[in-house]
């Protein structure tokens, strides 16, 4: 959580924030968070912003910079919870390799996540909170502060 990041802007209500991947060569990115069913709940994407202003949620970059990336998506993360300080966040990757990925990268830091955090683990049914020794489908993330019902 203290690693380097890129500046962002906030866009839509701090619902969309978009910025700039500087590797190996430069790519439009937005981070989105979309509100679901249920109102509490927010699925959060990360997308290549394409030349037409479309949305890339499928294609992975591999642009030399995912540190930098992930740390730009938790500093989102934190801004739209500055807005909205009880919603939950749910993510995951779009392939079971990427979802490895976050799995490995939320254990690196989940010391310095879980003071300002609740990080939970989605296993099928099965929610349970953040270990990384277990392998999850996808996550849900949110304030200390805020409680499931």
């Amino acid at each position: 959580m203290n690693n380097p990041f890129y500046e962002f802007d906030s866009l839509n209500n701090a619902t969309r924030f978009d910025f700039l991947s500087i590797g190996k060569k430069e790519i439009h990115k937005a981070v989105i968070y979309s509100q679901t069913a249920d109102p509490q709940i927010f699925f959060l994407s990360l997308a290549n912003v394409l030349q037409d202003d479309s949305l890339d949620f499928v294609t992975i970059s591999n642009n030399g910079d995912l540190k930098v990336v992930m740390a730009t998506v938790v500093q989102t993360l934190m801004t739209f919870l500055d807005v909205y300080p009880t919603a939950m966040i749910a993510f995951t990757g779009n392939t079971p390799s990427r979802s490895r990925l976050y799995n490995i990268l939320i254990g690196q830091e989940l010391g310095q996540a879980s003071a300002s955090f609740k990080l939970f683990g989605i296993k099928g049914d099965h929610i349970e909170s953040f270990a990384p020794d277990r392998c999850y489908d996808s996550f849900l993330v949110m304030l200390k502060n805020v409680n499931i019902e």
